[in-house]
């Protein structure tokens, strides 16, 4: 299901059904630390600003493309938003795991990876939005976390399903690019594990590496312990609610 620009800003408002799931999203928000999930920061965006993350907006929508696009970066005009972008890396099936993909974007000397959102045509990508109960992260994919940090379960299974893969695809593209960022983008699940993807890169990178994230519709990751532990590690973070 590839969106198109106009459907995917409309979407947004349907990332509300997971409110459900421990969801707080933010409207407009710019890179402003989440101090908590109550008295929360939000920033309303100007029209500028909003147009600088459109790259950003389009690497979120390929990732609802087939892999066999993707991974020749065919799937039209989100492909073309980003004019010589090289894919290395396509996984996931839309279901048991959602799509994703992995490569290097020459122009911001980065490494990307996007997260396919929720197919609401997908039996199981439902069930990982359903699955609500909070659990602690793996200590041994998030070194050091605290024990009183919990996030939302099926996230942090979908998570892990594919953190490894892609943490060493990460690395070898760094190594074999010289990249200095990497960039985590995603809309709807996909926001909610572009995060969690960000907080484990920063915990698994050199800290030379900038770590950013650009996500769309995001869920509530986890508790108010997860917000102010991830603020604290990843401050060039973005979440975009709606636009208006």
């Amino acid at each position: 299901m590839l969106l198109s620009v106009g459907a995917l800003v409309s979407f947004l408002v349907s990332s509300l059904y997971h409110l459900p799931a421990v969801a707080s999203p933010v409207l407009g928000r710019s890179e402003v630390p989440r101090s908590s999930l109550v008295a929360r920061t939000v920033t309303q965006m100007s029209a500028a600003q909003l147009a600088g993350l459109a790259p950003y907006t389009q690497l979120a929508r390929a990732a609802y493309c087939p892999s066999n696009l993707v991974s020749g970066w065919n799937c039209g005009e989100a492909c073309r938003g980003i004019p010589g972008f090289q894919t290395t890396l396509t996984g996931g099936d839309g279901n048991a795991v959602q799509l994703y993909f992995v490569g290097y974007w020459p122009s911001q000397n980065s490494v990307v990876v996007a997260h396919q959102g929720t197919d609401p045509t997908q039996f199981l990508s439902l069930l990982t939005d359903a699955n609500i109960i909070q659990r602690n992260l793996n200590s041994n994919l998030f070194p050091g976390i605290s024990s009183s940090i919990y996030v939302h379960s099926g996230f942090a299974d979908q998570h892990e399903e594919t953190a490894s893969t892609i943490l060493t695809e990460v690395k070898r593209l760094i190594s074999s690019k010289g990249a200095t960022t990497v960039t985590l983008v995603g809309h709807s699940l996909g926001g909610a594990l572009a995060e969690l993807d960000a907080l484990y890169m920063v915990l698994n990178l050199p800290s030379s590496i900038h770590v950013k994230s650009v996500t769309y519709g995001t869920p509530r990751v986890g508790n108010p312990a997860f917000a102010t532990y991830f603020d604290s590690k990843v401050p060039m973070h973005v979440s975009i609610l709606a636009f208006g």
